[in-house]
């Protein structure tokens, strides 16, 4: 009997014999999907936290505000680590010091903040570091995303529309962030992050923004991690510029990075260590979830067995962006991300109740309209219809 990624997601710690011999189901009938809530503002539930100042001086303040997430992170990553790559804590951390000095090359000012976020959370900067690293560290697992991108010409309010759902298990939900970057030398930066991370996705006010699909080929070399190259995405004030960040820097493992202009153009670059390509938006709209695209890379795709709602989640919001037709502002995009077609396994993707254990699911969906520079964030499930929103 063969046995799903999802089930082997659900059931961490689990040895391979007893995943062999269990049941991929606890119940034959499916759990029955709530109803989609309309939307409405509400505060935050998330750390909303505003940093200004040098790196070191941004990251020490964030590390204080933010200091038992940073401490749950650990301690989930620490299980994470163990469980998808059987890596203790401990080999993590000496793994991650390997990226150092890529880091420092060609990321100005992370590692200051970096060590401004441990001094600040009263921990060792190794264990900053290595949550900063946490893609590179556990290749194996896939976190499962759904990412869409507008031009001004496929939305009725002529505004560059990008949005995404964040896949992955529970506890990452009470380690969200929200961070408002002043900076003095580059954009400033609207982001959410995982608690302890100076990378996320989010948007500066250049009208740059970001989202990020997981993707794998299933192994990695030393270079610059993936939270690091969002970070340098964000400091950027043109997509050629973010382009760069990835083009031309020794990357250290595999991702697809949905970019945006508010100046009208929008990317899905999708990369490996040796390879990446460029899926640009034209007759309509892009989506990504967490398989390649790309001739290049395709057929390198460790990844594409994991998460197999992959497929069914890019068809599925494939064909509602064409019964869409032109966008209707941030609610319109908003509104594809709480599909529940295939539920549990759907867009809005639910904890599935036959399971025991850990189980993955949707943290968050965040929309995001880079010419007025608003962001829109759940406060839990899409489907609930509860956001906050945030401008820069």
């Amino acid at each position: 009997m063969s046995v799903t990624r999802r089930k082997a997601l659900t059931v961490l710690g689990a040895s391979a014999a007893s995943l062999l011999t269990s049941n991929v189901f606890a119940a034959v009938t499916l759990p029955q999907a709530p109803a989609v809530q309309p939307l409405q503002v509400v505060p935050c539930q998330y750390p909303v936290i505003e940093l200004s100042g040098t790196p070191f001086e941004r990251g020490k303040a964030y590390g204080m505000a933010v200091k038992e997430a940073v401490r749950r992170n650990i301690v989930f990553y620490k299980m994470i680590f163990k469980t998808f790559s059987n890596i203790s804590w401990e080999k993590a951390m000496a793994t991650s010091k390997k990226f150092l000095p890529y880091i420092e090359k060609f990321c100005p000012g992370a590692i200051e903040e970096m060590k401004g976020v441990a001094s600040g959370a009263d921990l060792p900067f190794e264990e900053i570091l290595t949550l900063n690293c946490r893609s590179e560290i556990m290749f194996a697992a896939s976190d499962g995303c759904t990412a869409v991108a507008f031009l001004k010409e496929q939305t009725t309010g002529g505004s560059v529309l990008l949005g995404q759902t964040w896949d992955w298990f529970m506890p990452a939900r009470e380690n969200t962030c929200i961070l408002k970057i002043r900076q003095e030398k580059a954009p400033d930066i609207l982001m959410v992050a995982e608690a302890g991370l100076i990378g996320g996705k989010g948007l500066n006010s250049c009208g740059i923004g970001l989202c990020l699909n997981a993707v794998s080929i299933g192994s990695g070399k030393e270079g610059v991690p993936l939270h690091l190259i969002m970070r340098n995405i964000l400091n950027t004030t043109l997509p050629t510029e973010a382009l760069d960040c990835i083009a031309h820097v020794p990357r250290a493992g595999s991702a697809t990075l949905t970019i945006g202009s508010a100046e009208d153009l929008v990317m899905a670059v999708e990369y490996s260590p040796n390879e990446f390509d460029v899926l640009m938006a034209e007759e309509e709209p892009l989506a990504h979830t967490n398989h390649f695209l790309s001739p290049l890379i395709a057929p390198h795709d460790k990844g594409k067995a994991g998460p197999l709602s992959t497929y069914t989640r890019l068809n599925t919001v494939r064909r509602k962006i064409k019964k869409l037709g032109k966008a209707d502002g941030l609610n319109a995009i908003y509104s594809l991300l709480t599909s529940h077609e295939f539920f549990p396994e759907s867009l809005c993707y639910h904890e599935d109740v036959r399971d025991s254990g850990l189980r993955a699911c949707t943290i968050y969906s965040m929309v995001m309209d880079l010419n007025s520079k608003t962001l829109l964030i759940s406060n839990g499930y899409p489907c609930e219809g509860k956001v906050s929103k945030f401008s820069i």
